[in-house]
């Protein structure tokens, strides 16, 4: 025992070793730290983003429903940033702090259920709108604005879009879709979402039934109202359909 001592000391004496300041452990640590918060965060924008765009599909209240819809290119996009995000931040989270006493049966579902909570929260209280707006112009993403126009110009399944450009009388009004196309629609017998009123310049969406060069809506909803409780307030409802 004591000649390895010696050679120990011998070695420290000769390279002039000498034990690492403790801010060199704070700072890696602190990056370990700084990396899972990014990974996790990556998650839950994504996760947020997800229920945005999902938030008002057609699928809803009597509407068309299609894997194509609920899976187009920008949600499988989404999808996958929240699984990348999420396992990356699994496994970083064995190297950080005492995180290695967890095995991933443990933390893996308290990882998973938080980040779907938080991203729930993100777009529960609008924020995932705002967060839409900001990255619309970023390459490669597809903002939900685009990503509802190809939803909702579906005229063959019942969907259309676009703004009313003429109010006829409490039942009738002209609509011009997103494509330019002018619609007469007939709303005798029609549900309006979140206390829409009639007028003139109003930007709507409508699921009914296609006629020669006239539309039958059965429902109709603001264009982008859906975003979570904290865009809702305006429209007279909270977190819910009304």
């Amino acid at each position: 025992m004591s000649i390895i001592s010696d050679q120990v000391l011998n070695k420290i004496k000769k390279e002039k070793l000498a034990p690492k300041p403790k801010w060199q452990f704070q700072l890696r640590d602190g990056g370990k730290w700084l990396g899972f918060g990014l990974l996790i965060s990556l998650a839950v924008a994504a996760v947020g983003l997800l229920m945005f765009f999902w938030s008002d599909g057609p699928w809803l209240h009597g509407g068309s429903f299609g894997f194509s819809l609920l899976f187009g290119r920008m949600p499988l996009i989404l999808i996958f940033l929240v699984a990348l995000g999420g396992l990356f931040a699994l496994f970083d989270f064995k190297n950080i702090g005492r995180g290695y006493r967890y095995s991933l049966k443990v933390a893996g579902p308290i990882l998973i259920i938080s980040a779907i909570f938080a991203g729930w929260l993100l777009y529960y209280s609008g924020l995932s709108q705002g967060l839409d707006s900001a990255i619309s112009k970023a390459p490669f993403y597809q903002d939900r604005q685009m990503y509802m126009m190809q939803i909702w110009q579906n005229s063959d399944k019942g969907l259309i879009a676009g703004e009313i450009t003429d109010v006829i009388d409490s039942k009738n009004f002209y609509l011009r879709d997103l494509n330019g196309k002018q619609w007469k629609v007939d709303a005798s017998d029609t549900l309006w979402r979140h206390n829409l009123t009639l007028e003139i310049g109003l930007e709507i969406k409508l699921i009914g039934a296609v006629g020669d060069n006239n539309f039958r809506a059965d429902e109709i909803r603001p264009w982008l109202g859906a975003g979570g409780c904290g865009m809702m307030k305006n429209q007279g409802s909270c977190g819910m359909m009304k």
